[in-house]
């Protein structure tokens, strides 16, 4: 019974990500924990939790895990909004009592929620060391088990399969729908059918987005959508000349259509993307607008920011030692370095967290 409820969840997640599923927070505990076993804290999020349980368990590592109260919003999305923070992870904290069920002040924390929690506010304020672990669960076992203080790189940058882009672009093209159906059915009482059409449409070109967006022209955003729009359009037409048999005007009307919703769709596919959380101008017309710079002076040479980075955007001086940005093109401006830097010496141009794309915007205003 349980497997069919969790395939039924499954189900939803395919589709409905963008909405919070919470879960009760609290403590777990994994396997057979004693006082030295390693404490975990995750986000709220029902499929986060389950997917961190199935792979410990799995992977057979004792441990405790939190899960904080973050209002059922994954990790990633949790920390931008303000959901995954110190403040969070503190009252998760002490909610638990866990200080009375272990020998240590040691704290694992999601890499992904490094921009909404400062591990030194953290060890201050409660006197527990955070330490952030591997982007993907299923790497944590082989990290405990080296020894080593913190992740590979490897396993510390963030990384969009095949897999989960085609999920995200389900995800993408259903939230979209959600905005778009009304419209749409309203239309379809002079167009006939024009609904469901466009629904498969928005669909299509969300997959499509997604899927290729590393083989698509152009930068992430309008520039990615309009290519994927003018292939569409290209395919559409040898269709419709050899079996759709339409006219000239609803041919051009059609061809019009498939390049504007493809094109929207590639401005917001960055909002379902781990790899680029940018401002409007980047997604508009492609220029890289936000920066990063490390003040040498203040640097020292601790390197959490490339700790914390999901990107790779940060390297070491081999000299001095101390931190220095040698990929600014992949700063996804989520802010975990600069929240982190315990010598302030991380200035950036943006707002650590905060996504512009049309998604995050709305969720945005909502949240206010």
């Amino acid at each position: 019974m349980v497997n069919i409820v969790n395939r039924i969840k499954d189900f939803w997640f395919l589709f409905g990500r963008l909405f919070p599923f919470p879960i009760r927070p609290g403590l777990r505990r994994i396997g057979s924990p004693d006082k030295n076993a390693p404490v975990l804290i995750t986000a709220n999020f029902e499929l986060t939790v389950r997917m961190v349980m199935e792979t410990l368990k799995r992977d057979g590592v004792n441990a405790w895990l939190l899960v904080a109260n973050t209002k059922g919003i994954n990790v990633w999305c949790a920390a931008g909004g303000d959901h995954f923070s110190t403040d969070t992870v503190i009252a998760a904290l002490k909610s638990s009592k866990i200080e009375k069920m272990v020998a240590h002040r040691r704290l694992i924390l999601p890499q992904l929620c490094a921009s909404g929690v400062n591990v030194h506010s953290l060890k201050k304020r409660s006197g527990w060391q955070g330490r952030f672990g591997p982007v993907d669960i299923k790497h944590l076992a082989a990290w405990l088990g080296s020894g080593r203080p913190n992740p590979p790189p490897e396993h510390r940058r963030v990384l969009f399969p095949l897999k989960d882009r085609l999920i995200m672009g389900t995800n993408l093209g259903f939230n979209n729908l959600l905005f778009a159906i009304l419209p749409l059915l309203l239309v379809s009482w002079w167009l006939p059918g024009f609904w469901w059409k466009s629904t498969l449409l928005i669909f299509a070109g969300s997959i499509l987005n997604c899927a290729f967006v590393f083989k698509l022209p152009g930068r992430p955003g309008l520039q990615k959508g309009l290519a994927a729009g003018v292939i569409a359009a290209a395919v559409f037409t040898v269709i419709a000349v050899l079996s759709l048999h339409l006219n000239t005007l609803a041919l051009s009307g059609w061809l019009i259509w498939i390049i504007v919703i493809c094109a929207y769709l590639g401005y917001d596919t960055p909002s379902w993307s781990p790899l680029w959380r940018t401002d409007m101008k980047e997604l508009l017309l492609g220029e890289k607008s936000t920066e990063v710079s490390i003040n040498p002076e203040k640097c020292i040479g601790c390197g959490l920011c490339r700790n914390v980075c999901p990107a790779g955007v940060f390297g070491r001086d081999l000299l001095s030692g101390k931190s220095l940005v040698l990929h600014m093109e992949r700063c996804q401006a989520c802010g975990a370095c600069a929240e982190n830097c315990p010598a302030a010496a991380i200035e950036t141009n943006f707002e650590g967290g905060i996504c512009s794309c049309p998604t995050c915007q709305i969720l945005n205003k909502l949240k206010k």
